[in-house]
This record gives C-alpha cells, structure tokens and sequence, in this order.
C-alpha cells in the first residue's frame, strides 16, 4: 500500500477542511472554460451534493464513449464518472478511484439513483477507495480500459510516474487518456511544492511542461496533445505571493497508447474526414487545439493523428485516406504554431466568410438571440461623430482589423474634414471621435482638432508610439491646448505581451509618451482625460475589466510612476489581419462561437452604433469602424456630404455575426466603442 505525508494532506484538505468548491482559495481547481453541451445537458441530472463538492479544473470529457470502458482517477463525489456514465450508455462501464472516504461515501450513496435517473435498468457504475498510483490492487486488468480520464487530480500525486505507468497498463491499444490538470512553465521551488495548501489548491504539484513530455514518454506514450489552454489567476494575496512570477496553466491533454507513433508530427500525406457519428456531437468534433474535424470535411493530418483514428476507438467514425508511403517533412501544422503567420493580403474576410463559418458552427442570427427586438435603431439624437482620419501607421499590428501599416496610402482630404465639421454642427453632435491608423499622420489633423474643439468635444485614439517622433511629438501640446481626450493603446502592461502584439521596442516607447502626458495634467486634471485600452493577445475575451483596471493602475503607477482616468478592455475582432490569422488556423468559427457563447444581452443599449455615424477616410459613411473592412453599407445616407444640410434621422442598424464580437461579455467590447 501506498502512503505518504502528502497523501494524507491532500485527503484531509478535500475530505475535512472544504466543504464545498466555494472554499477554494484560487480558480486552479474550478472548472476554467465552459464545458460542452453534451456535457451541460447531463449536468441538471446530477444530485446537488455531487456537484457542490466537484473541485474539477477542465472538461476531459471526450466523444464516442458509447458502450465502453471508462476510468476517472481520482473521482471525487462522482461528478464526471456519472456524466461519463450517461454517455457510455447502460451498457458500458464506469470506474470510479478515490482515496478520500468522504467523497467516495458520496459517490456511492447516489450510486443507483442516478441510474434511474439515466433511465438504466442496472447500476453502470464501480467505485473504488484506494490509489491511483496501485490500479492492479483494486482489480482494474491489464488493457482492459477503453478511456482513462482525470480531473485536476494527477497534480496531486507526490508518483506521477507510478500513475502514468498505471495508465498505461490498464488501457487497451488505442487506448485514450484525456485529463485536464494544472501545469507550469518552470520546475516549481520546494517551498512551493511542499505547501499544503498550494498541494491542496491544486498547484503545488503542477507539472512543468517539458518534464511531463519527458514522464509520459518514460512510461510509453510517444506525444500528447493540448485540448484545451487557460491561465489560472490566484484569487488569493497570499498565495499569489507564494507563487510570484510562475505561470500556472489549466489544460486539457490528450494521450494514445498506441504503437509507432514518432515523437513530432510527421507529414506523409494523410487525411481525415469526420462522418459525424458520434451522439456528442455530429456536427464536428475537436481533437486538439490545433484539429477541429467538421462533418464531411477532409483535412489534412500528420502521420501520428492518422495512425491514431485508424487505431483508437475513433476508427468507427472517420474516414482516414492517404497511403503514408511518401514522407512530406515535417507536418504544416507544427511549423504554424512556431513559425511568425504570413498574412495574405488577397485571403479578406468578408461578410459571406463569416456567415459560412456562423452556418457551420450553428452560430444563431445575432438578432435572434435579442429578446424584445426584431431590428436594431440608432437613437434619435446622435452624440459621436467617429472619423476615420487614414490607414497609415506607424506600426503594423497583428490584431489590426484595419491592416493599417506604413505602405497605407488611404488619407482623408481637407475637404472631406470640412464636410465632417459642417455636417458635426448641422447634426448637433456633442463629440469628434478621431480614430485611423495613426491619427497624426495626416497633415491635416491639427485643423481637424482645431475646428471640432470650438463645436464641441475632441477624441483622438493613439498607438502613443507615434507621439515619440520629432516629427509628431508637438502634437502632445495641442492635445493639451484643446482639452483632447486621449484613448491610447497599450495592451497590456508588460513589455513581452506588447511587443507580441504590436512589435520591438514599442512598450518602453509608449511608457516614455505616457509620462510626458501625465506632466502635462493628463489623467491628472478633470478636463485631460488619459484613457488606456487593454486588447487581448489571442483568440480568447477579455478578463474581468474592474480587476484589470485595478492591476493596470497599481503596475504602472509603482513601475514606472504613470497615472490615468480609466482604462477600456477591448476583444480581437475577427476580421483583417487577425481574423486572417484565425481561419488560416481553423480557428475563425470556434473564435466566433465563442464570442456567441458570451452574449451578453445587457450589452446591446450600450453599443457606440447607436449613438454614432462613422465616416470613413473618403466620406462614405457606415453603422461603425468594422462595416468598412466588410463593406456593409447602411440604411440612409451614404456620404456625409449628405448631411452637411439635412441632419442625420433615426435610422435601422445593420447587423450581422460580427456583431457578437461587440457585445461578449463583460469587458468594454466594441472596439472600445461602448458609451460609458
């Protein structure tokens, strides 16, 4: 038998000292991403008293498990073993292990009500007390598991190498193991590993990455692979202390038992075509983070992942062509996720795009998901004028929807300026929101400001970089002189993650820009208003804004002495040379999918088209700043020409998927553009 100091902490931690998941001191061993709807339909299902004490960090609930063989180690109250129970059917098998008593009396009390509740006629379900490391002494065969799976419990383990090696004895060949736990990007120190409540918390065991490729590869599985990806952010103070600059990670893994497969993705010409038979799903089926296998959809695969649908029991399902005589190099898969993406300048995102993938990933109308509302109306009185003032910049970001850069010729004319101005006053517009590339490259921008400033109030959105030139540094001072509210790009706070996004050497350029603002009374004065944009760096949406503001606040300000008014959390748009990047990836309609899953309907009064008229560089006119990259023209008048001598009327928006990319969750969304 198996014992040890840590394994008595751990039991003790999850049998005596939680009570429920509310206790936990960090979100490392609370589910971190929504779970699937085949998972979120199951769930009504299960007893009350499971779920409260389910301290689970990921979904490692994998397809096609009907009628066979399951194993979660480390089981707790039951949670998943009952929901895999549910999809293995009334006849496949479930086994549940546990070394906490606590739990497993739980587990097993709700044992036949559950089945009943599935509508089975027989329990499918065994649970067993022991450890997970001694599989052999509670009677579990050897190649006698279909699927091993885990949820936030391996970490806990003082022998991985016992379980991995377990694991591996107990599958059959093409036997899967899907867990989800938490990993590490460095080795963690003793003081870290051997904390009970950091073991407890489900972070004291993490595994490094590297040395986890290294383990399984030890105990016979050649790869693995990333389902599933999501830092994890200490809510505790102290904890967070403990930890200080090691990054923690949720994932969702996946492993094959299975023969010959190379230790890198290999290119021999193979494909995959899912035929949509699994009940969880028949519309698609995601392998990794990488493969998303849609119905009737060839794609290409390595020479591992072929070998493993033809192997495992996804066989039964796809369709896998390609004879593997001739190898190609390594698989293209692998060379995009290390390679920089090169962006085709002819692969646009278009309207008809993003409505095939909506189609395709049952993504609704976005109107639809509006109670109380059919068609979308501007307000009667307009407020903001947002103009587009020119694509040329300075920089070339990658999350640029625009794809502005430094060979951008699009500039607006001091004629088109004036038409703006005469149309801002004729209109009763209270703001002039200029936005563009970079605002300041045009010649003109100085008179823009000038002119809008004596009929009402002034906007300028900046990448700061720019103000750093000689050339354009003066500009700061007429911010200033016309009481300009400044919106500034910086994404985030820290050099790395910046300069991911928008290149070398722009962080410390942009903290130099901002300390000459705050000398002159910006995001000091009432009347100088400095407002910091936050933009996520992948295809994710922003965190808590109220949180963010606060570590934006309290970093700049004991870095590097900054201050400023308030701070705006934007999400990537996908489309430009972002949404490029996602569909060349396959990730456009997973992304959009996403931002759906996150509707948040008290989003849509607040939305800036409501309140606005966006001019483009030329004076054509749309609903907002996205409807130009797709050329969705709206209802009413075309040019602002047309309103220099009749205002602008109440008109109906138009909307479209790319709408959901406004209003997802919780953060300022809109590309910045909600109405505060």
């Amino acid at each position: 038998m198996i014992d040890n100091t840590i394994h008595k902490q751990v039991s003790e931690y999850y049998g005596k000292i939680l009570k429920s998941n509310d206790d936990l001191k960090t979100n490392a061993c609370c589910t971190s991403s929504a779970p699937p709807r085949y998972v979120r339909e199951i769930l009504p299902m299960i007893k009350d008293e499971i779920l409260s004490r389910f301290y689970g960090c990921g979904s490692p609930i994998s397809m096609g498990l009907k009628g066979r063989t399951v194993l979660d180690l480390g089981c707790g109250t039951g949670r998943d073993v009952f929901i895999l129970s549910k999809l293995a059917g009334e006849n496949g098998h479930v086994h549940g292990v546990d070394m906490t008593p606590e739990q497993i009396e739980v587990a097993i009390k709700y044992q036949e009500e559950q089945a009943q509740i599935f509508g089975f006629s027989k329990v499918n379900t065994s649970f067993h007390l022991g450890y997970i490391e001694d599989l052999k002494s509670l009677g579990i065969e050897d190649n006698s598991v279909d699927v091993v799976t885990s949820n936030c419990v391996i970490n806990l383990s003082p022998f991985k190498e016992l379980v991995f090696k377990e694991v591996y004895r107990v599958l059959k060949e093409g036997g899967e193991l899907c867990f989800s736990d938490i990993f590490a990007d460095r080795r963690l120190p003793e003081e870290v590993k051997n904390d009970p409540v950091m073991h407890g918390e489900c972070m004291g065991g993490a595994m490094y990455f590297e040395d986890f490729r290294r383990l399984l590869e030890k105990c016979g599985f050649t790869t693995y692979y990333i389902v599933d990806k999501t830092p994890i952010q200490p809510n505790d103070f102290e904890i967070a202390r403990k930890v200080g600059d090691i990054k923690f990670f949720s994932c969702t893994v996946r492993a094959f038992k299975c023969e010959e497969l190379e230790d890198r993705e290999e290119n021999y010409g193979h494909s995959a075509t899912y035929l949509g038979t699994m009940e969880e799903n028949k519309r698609y089926f995601d392998f990794d983070e990488n493969y998303r296998f849609v119905k009737n959809k060839p794609l290409g695969v390595s020479g591992n992942v072929a070998k493993i649908l033809k192997t495992s029991r996804m066989k039964e399902h796809f369709l896998v062509e390609g004879t593997g005589e001739v190898h190609h190099g390594l698989f293209g898969a692998l060379a995009l996720r290390v390679n920089p993406t090169q962006y085709d300048g002819t692969a646009k995102i278009t309207a008809k795009i993003l409505d095939e993938e909506a189609e395709r990933y049952d993504i609704p109308a976005f109107m639809d998901n509006v109670r109380g509302m059919d068609k979308l109306y501007s307000r009667e009185n307009l407020t903001t004028m947002q103009v587009n003032v020119g694509y040329k910049c300075n920089l070339t970001c990658t999350h640029c929807f625009l794809e502005c850069g430094p060979n951008k010729t699009e500039m607006m004319t001091k004629e088109t300026m004036d038409m703006c101005l005469k149309a801002f006053k004729r209109g009763g517009f209270q703001v002039m929101d200029i936005t563009g590339g970079s605002p300041e490259m045009n010649p003109n921008l100085e008179y823009l400001i000038e002119e809008a400033s004596k009929l009402g109030k002034v906007l300028v959105r900046t990448n700061l970089t720019i103000l750093k030139s000689t050339k354009f540094e003066h500009l700061i001072d007429v911010y200033a002189k016309y009481n300009v509210r400044i919106v500034s790009s910086l994404p985030y706070y820290s050099e790395e993650v910046v300069e991911k996004q928008r290149g070398d050497h722009v962080f410390q350029s942009s903290i130099e820009v901002l300390q000459k603002l705050n000398a002159l009374g910006y995001g000091i004065k009432e009347d100088l208003c400095l407002t910091l944009v936050y933009n996520t760096d992948g295809p994710y949406l922003p965190p808590n804004e109220f949180m963010l503001e606060n570590t934006y606040r309290k970093v700049l300000k004991n870095d590097f002495g900054i201050v400023f008014t308030d701070l705006i959390a934007i999400g990537n748009v996908p489309i430009g040379r972002f949404g490029q990047d996602m569909r060349s990836r396959g990730k456009l309609g997973s992304y959009l999918k996403l931002q759906c899953d996150n509707f948040n309907e008290d989003n849509v009064p607040k939305v800036m088209c409501r309140d606005q008229v966006n001019v483009d560089y030329d004076g054509s006119l749309y609903d907002c700043e996205y409807y130009h990259v797709l050329g969705i023209k709206p209802h009413g008048p075309k040019h602002i020409s047309e309103l220099t001598e009749t205002p602008a009327k109440q008109r109906k928006i138009k909307t479209c998927t790319l709408c959901y990319s406004c209003t997802a969750g919780y953060g300022s969304s809109c590309g910045g553009n909600l109405s505060h």
